[in-house]
């Protein structure tokens, strides 16, 4: 007998079935057509899908999981992913997975993946996008695992709307890739230590934002970091619809160990008779 996939988290009250948190998202299969390899540290999945409404597929940053692995008797183990590009008259999608070396779910699906592989996805699920207003310059913070997030947010900005761009990478190509809009400026920080501990992004933000005055911020990255961002806006003085920071991930934490404190966190508050929009993913005790 196999010994338990200790990568998949259970859901014993069936909370994740439940219409509270499935809204209108489906579970569609991606059926994978080619995998590029634009940059070294970057697999970019071109797929396809059969979407029961192609339009939901259209905005921008919309995320998916992605399940990567099918343990016998289990929860299947999966992945939330950032749909770079979808094109409806086909269904093919782009879907960049930020490589490393470490021996995980995602990682050997990928290495096991070829054309002619089938996935099952969930999805999609719409994460916010920068609030522009006509007094404000949006600011963008991200580091590389928010870079196909960014990319489809600038395929659909506002024509005519300023903004600035910071992005931590240590794939300068992923950042030069990014579409040149008029009225944007454009900001690399070459990160050239292991992602997540450089403190690049808070420190770039804090010296490009010193008034809360004229802005608003959409920033994504390592989990606390963005944590610490997100405190050091609002205490500055921005509006909380003019903060929009998002944890992708976190540091020394697997995605299962995140995954399982959200769903314990989301248990909590459904017995409050609360939903989904009342979980702030942002505080989850890790």
């Amino acid at each position: 007998m196999a010994s338990p996939n200790t990568e998949s988290v259970e859901d014993p009250d069936d909370l994740l079935s439940q219409q509270d948190h499935m809204r209108d998202m489906d579970r569609v299969q991606l059926e994978v057509a080619e995998i590029r390899r634009p940059f070294p540290s970057v697999a970019r999945v071109v797929g396809r899908i059969d979407a029961a409404d192609p339009a939901a597929w259209l905005p921008a940053n919309l995320a998916v999981r992605i399940e990567v692995e099918t343990p016998q008797g289990q929860r299947p183990v999966s992945r939330i992913y950032t749909i770079r590009s979808f094109e409806p008259a086909s269904g093919t999608v782009e879907i960049d997975f930020v490589l490393h070396d470490d021996d995980s779910p995602a990682m050997r699906w990928l290495k096991a993946a070829r054309a002619g592989t089938r996935a099952w996805m969930i999805g999609p699920r719409q994460h916010l996008v920068p609030g522009h207003a006509p007094d404000k310059r949006a600011a963008i913070f991200a580091d590389e695992t928010a870079i196909p997030a960014v990319h489809a947010i600038l395929g659909a900005w506002p024509q005519g709307t300023p903004g600035s761009l910071w992005i931590e990478t240590a794939e300068p190509g992923a950042f030069e890739e990014l579409p040149r809009l008029p009225g944007i400026d454009y900001h690399l920080i070459r990160r050239d230590r292991p992602a997540g501990t450089t403190g690049a992004l808070l420190a770039a933000a804090r010296n490009a934002i010193t008034t809360p005055k004229g802005w608003t911020l959409w920033a994504a990255g390592e989990r606390q970091e963005m944590r610490d961002l997100r405190s050091h806006f609002r205490a500055l003085g921005l509006a909380r619809e003019d903060v929009r920071v998002f944890g992708y991930w976190k540091h020394g934490a697997s995605s299962s160990e995140i995954d399982r404190i959200r769903l314990r966190e989301y248990a909590e508050i459904r017995k409050r008779g609360l939903r989904l929009e009342d979980l702030d993913d942002a505080e989850l005790p890790i």
